[in-house]
């Protein structure tokens, strides 16, 4: 099996030995597919309600069966599940690859637990390889894009615009050594909705996905 098939098998390890039924949250990605596609439908008698991060998400847990909750800023859920483009050695995250780092930021922030799933290749030593990921109210664009350039002068636009309907810019070339003072300082920019940088709201814990199955990193 894959890496990404692996880790998906150990959330699925995790969850399956909850008590009681489940309001889930499902990520964006290609390792979140795997848990949607593979594990998913094994827990459909557990689950009550389940909300999606993206369009793309929401049409694949239809496909399945699923009914999906229209999102509730205040709605209460008890596992969320998704992917990361990186991981630190402190659990913080760069996602957003697929664009859809604001609205999972939303169900990360909701969930009592955070589940990460992500092959061996995605931990780093420090954040930033890969490119930074940032939504833009399209009114403030110029405005924003004058400010990020303090963090890097890399910076691309995206032709696809978010869920959302709003810019979305990817920073290249940027090494972030303190990515809870970094997601902060984007974040108070006037005009951004939100950053791929998931420091706030770390997971609770991070299935890594190996080549001979899995492993657990805690925060």
């Amino acid at each position: 099996m894959s890496k990404k098939y692996n880790a998906a098998l150990g959330a699925y390890q995790i969850i399956k030995n909850y008590e009681g039924k489940l309001v889930m949250g499902i990520g964006t990605g290609s390792t979140t597919d795997f848990f949607t596609k593979e594990f998913l439908p094994k827990l459909k008698d557990k689950i009550t309600s389940i909300y999606s991060s993206s369009y793309r998400t929401s049409q694949l847990l239809v496909e399945l069966g699923f009914h999906v909750t229209k999102y509730q800023k205040n709605a209460y859920i008890d596992v969320y599940i998704d992917g990361a483009d990186e991981v630190d050695l402190n659990l913080n995250l760069i996602k957003g690859g697929g664009g859809a780092h604001t609205n999972e930021k939303r169900l990360a922030k909701q969930a009592k637990t955070f589940i990460c799933i992500v092959d061996e290749e995605k931990l780093v030593e420090t954040l930033g390889k890969f490119p930074l990921p940032v939504e833009i109210e399209p009114k403030y664009y110029n405005d924003c894009l004058a400010s990020l350039r303090r963090f890097s002068q890399n910076i691309k636009k995206r032709e696809q615009l978010s869920d959302n309907e709003n810019y979305l810019c990817d920073l290249y070339e940027f090494s972030i050594s303190a990515p809870l003072k970094t997601e902060e300082e984007i974040l108070s920019i006037n005009g951004i909705i939100d950053v791929g940088i998931f420091a706030f709201d770390k997971p609770t814990s991070v299935v890594v996905g190996l080549e001979s199955g899995y492993r657990f990193i805690d925060s």
